[in-house]
């Protein structure tokens, strides 16, 4: 469903992606891993038309974005972006919007939605993430795991063909790290994409079918979690898996 082409940026004379080429087929959940500044979260955000890039092509369905500002191409962002819903690490929910109020936004406002309905879906979809009775809520009244799982029914809310998590388990505790597993089993359940970026490898082990390893802008080893996590193929895969101390990280041993 998403197709990714020898994807390349670059940020002040700094290489962030190099080349990359993956695909993302439908109800697939990838867990994309690495060292830090590997290029994780730029690639997820390119994705869905959130972060521009310099070379290659991303293909959502028949929609494909090339090199260059994303609003030089607005018809097609915002068909991908429909198609393609993006849960931020730091949540960015309406301050002034109640639980349900942000659900409601986008259905209403972008996709032109009447208001009983959008209502009627967004407490459907809070009711799927466990937060039926926090519909009046505002965000400073809920908790880290709760704005998260309201930022994943926002997302929701335009019926996304694949969703992208950028770091979701940053903020939570092993108790709600558990209940966003059981959370995303079920939306793999259903048939949808799941792309997730994330240093959590059990949560990456429990969830994911297939793991990329990113590391300098490339993708340097990718498999099932359980084979790249116990038996990696790469020495800097060993070395960010803390399985080989002598296997450095310098950018500069390739």
């Amino acid at each position: 469903m998403i197709e990714v082409k020898d994807l390349s940026k670059r940020y002040e004379g700094r290489t962030v992606l190099d080349g990359i080429s993956a695909a993302f087929g439908p109800g697939e959940v990838v867990a994309l891993v690495g060292p830090s500044g590997g290029g994780k979260s730029t690639l997820l955000r390119c994705l869905n038309g959130l972060e521009p890039f310099d070379e290659g092509s991303v293909r959502v369905g028949g929609d494909v974005l090339g090199p260059g500002a994303a609003r030089a191409r607005g018809e097609q962002v915002w068909n991908i972006r429909r198609r393609v819903g993006f849960v931020f690490q730091q949540w960015h929910l309406f301050a002034h919007r109640t639980a349900l109020g942000n659900v409601m936004e986008a259905p209403v406002y972008v996709k032109g939605l009447g208001r009983r309905e959008a209502r009627e879906q967004g407490r459907a979809l809070l009711a799927k993430v466990g937060l039926s009775h926090r519909e009046d809520a505002y965000p400073s009244e809920l908790s880290g795991g709760e704005q998260q799982r309201v930022a994943i029914a926002r997302a929701l809310a335009m019926e996304p063909e694949a969703l992208l998590l950028d770091e979701p388990t940053s903020a939570l505790d092993p108790e709600r790290v558990g209940e966003l597993v059981d959370l995303l089993a079920r939306l793999r359940a259903d048939g949808l994409t799941l792309v997730v970026v994330t240093h959590e490898m059990r949560f990456a082990r429990e969830l994911a079918s297939r793991m990329l390893v990113l590391h300098g802008g490339r993708i340097i080893e990718e498999g099932p979690p359980a084979r790249v996590l116990d038996s990696p193929r790469h020495e800097r895969t060993r070395a960010f898996l803390g399985l080989d101390r002598a296997a450095g990280l310098s950018p500069s041993r390739s």
